[in-house]
């Protein structure tokens, strides 16, 4: 009779571990799962971050010409109305100058 409780009791515990090395497995696959949904998502996230770099990349380009034109807009712009006018009056004087310069050779 104490064979067979021996023998019962280590049945019992040979399906406890059963049980644990069940769940373990399960656990293991759920993470092998998401460790490849994460993989996927890391892939994705490299190849949009390639694209964002170059996109960077163009954009500052256009944005160093555009604050190149910028700058030449804001030499003029600060400009008062008046000054304006006296530069094209003596942008007209230089023009005519040089009109005549030429015409005169």
């Amino acid at each position: 009779m104490a064979d067979l409780s021996k023998f019962e009791i280590f049945l019992q515990e040979l399906s406890s571990v059963e049980v644990q090395a069940s769940a373990q497995m399960e656990l293991y696959e759920e993470l092998l799962k998401r460790t490849r949904e994460l993989e996927k998502k890391i892939s994705s996230l490299q190849k949009e971050n390639e694209y964002l770099k170059l996109q960077s990349a163009e954009s500052r380009e256009n944005g160093e010409a555009q604050d190149g034109q910028k700058a030449q807009e804001n030499i003029f712009g600060s400009l008062s109305v008046k000054e304006r006018e006296n530069l094209k009056v003596q942008i007209t004087d230089v023009i005519t100058k040089i009109n005549n310069h030429l015409t005169s050779s």
